[in-house]
């Protein structure tokens, strides 16, 4: 299974083992098994644009600053490969529900243009 999806720093593993018992082999990593935590406290903009280049989307919970990014980087022409985030309508330790709603999302979207899209769960 070559992952699609990254969970950020702030998305806990219980969610990433969530979408694992949902569907056994669901495309997700947390981000601090890629590359053995490389890209941990990495910034924002930097962190999208590595995961352009590996075609990977990011999850997570930071809705303030990751949707600034990576809107700037579209405006720019240097994009990002998609990014998927939690309302606050979801808690954070809600994993059964983050996961539920993941899963949902991708089944339905795996196959979607996700270059330079922002996606919110639940979707409304």
């Amino acid at each position: 299974m070559k992952p699609r999806l990254l969970a950020d720093e702030n998305t806990s593993h219980r969610m990433v083992s969530a979408c694992r018992q949902l569907e056994d082999m669901f495309p997700i990593i947390h981000i601090s098994d890629l590359e053995n935590g490389a890209s941990l406290s990495v910034k924002d903009p930097a962190l999208l644009m590595t995961l352009r280049d590996r075609g990977m989307i990011l999850v997570g919970f930071d809705r303030a600053s990751i949707p600034l990014h990576a809107g700037t980087l579209t405006r720019e022409g240097v994009g990002h490969a998609g990014v998927i985030l939690f309302r606050r309508s979801v808690s954070t330790t809600a994993y059964g529900k983050q996961a539920h709603l993941l899963v949902n999302l991708w089944n339905e979207g795996k196959n979607w243009d996700w270059d330079d899209r922002i996606e919110y769960l639940p979707r409304q």
